[in-house]
């Protein structure tokens, strides 16, 4: 009877290792079976990699996080080792490949440094300087990523500035619908500006300089000397003594002011007052430039009298004019 029992119980046992084998033998076929896929790197935009990221199947699988993704613009080594692991744990098939690894890149795009240098230089014009300013940053390769198809928004959350060095830091936070935001601290300095005239294109030596042919450059206000042009004014009427090159700065050493009326030729002078309008011809006795005060003879009674040039060939007498001999 002992013998009987033993032997049921064998059986039963047999039974049960055959079911479950069988069990697991089904279930294995029935899993997907996946495909390592082609590429060598895979481009991905989530902040999670996901197993039909890495392998595809000719049926549907069920598809599952198997990771963290690199950070933006990094890229990621799983070895073929790695890639057992994951297909391991997601109780699917893999026949294995010959590649012994495969890379996964987080895209990512740049932020335009011109969009976070406005930002910042918004953030201190408001909050701390009345100047026009420019700035610098402490990491001359600075690169800001965000996801690749993300629409990126930015704003200064903090800004601190010091007056006496021109020293500021700013906390710079970038707002993404396809992750979560960015903080990011920047340091740097700033520099006031002015804008400064400049040639808009080559100007050569005598050349009568106009408005036409400047343009206007902003220019660190340390960067100034003395004996720069810093006004429209300063240039009209007058001519290169050099060439000028396009985009530098002119120094009052490079012009002269334009001869409007020279030494010895016939100017015409208008003399006004409350009662009367007069008007005669004399000669010059020196060249002059607009608004400059000269000599002129009147042919006839070789007087000579004081008249404020007006133009080319054409002067003022002022009704207090100076009679010379």
């Amino acid at each position: 009877m002992q013998k009987k029992t033993i032997i049921t119980l064998l059986l039963a046992i047999t039974m049960s290792c055959f079911v479950t084998s069988f069990g697991n033998s089904q279930s294995k076929k029935s899993s997907p079976l996946l495909h390592l896929k082609p590429a060598k790197e895979i481009s991905i935009e989530s902040d999670k990699i996901w197993l039909s990221d890495l392998f595809y199947s000719e049926s549907e699988f069920k598809d599952k996080i198997v990771g963290d993704a690199p950070a933006l613009g990094k890229k990621l080594k799983l070895s073929r080792k790695d890639l057992r692991r994951i297909v391991k744990a997601s109780a699917h098939n893999w026949p294995g490949s010959f590649r012994k690894s495969l890379v996964v890149r987080r895209s990512a795009k740049q932020i335009p440094m011109n969009i976070i240098r406005t930002a910042v230089i918004k953030a201190l014009e408001q909050n701390h300087v009345n100047d026009e300013v420019e700035v610098e940053f402490n990491d001359r390769n600075l690169k800001i990523l965000v996801p690749k198809n993300a629409e990126q928004e930015i704003k200064v959350l903090q800004s601190h500035f010091d007056q006496r060095t021109g020293r500021f830091e700013v906390v710079l936070n970038t707002h993404s619908t396809a992750t979560v935001d960015q903080n990011i601290i920047l340091k740097g300095k700033a520099f006031a500006v002015i804008p400064m005239p400049v040639p808009k294109k080559h100007i050569g030596a005598g050349q009568l300089i106009n408005q036409k042919n400047i343009a206007w450059r902003k220019v660190r206000i340390k960067q100034q000397s003395f004996g720069i042009v810093g006004s429209m004014e300063q240039l009209l009427d007058h001519v290169s003594k050099r060439p000028l090159t396009a985009g530098r700065l002119i120094r009052l050493s490079d012009i002269r002011p334009q001869e409007l009326i020279k030494k010895g030729e016939f100017v015409t002078l208008h003399f006004k007052n409350k009662t009367m309008s007069l008007s005669t011809r004399g000669i010059s006795v020196e060249p002059g430039s607009r608004n400059q005060v000269i000599r002129i003879k009147n042919p006839r009674s070789k007087r000579i009298i004081e008249a404020r040039v007006l133009g080319p060939n054409t002067a003022v007498v002022s009704p207090t004019t100076t009679i010379l001999r």
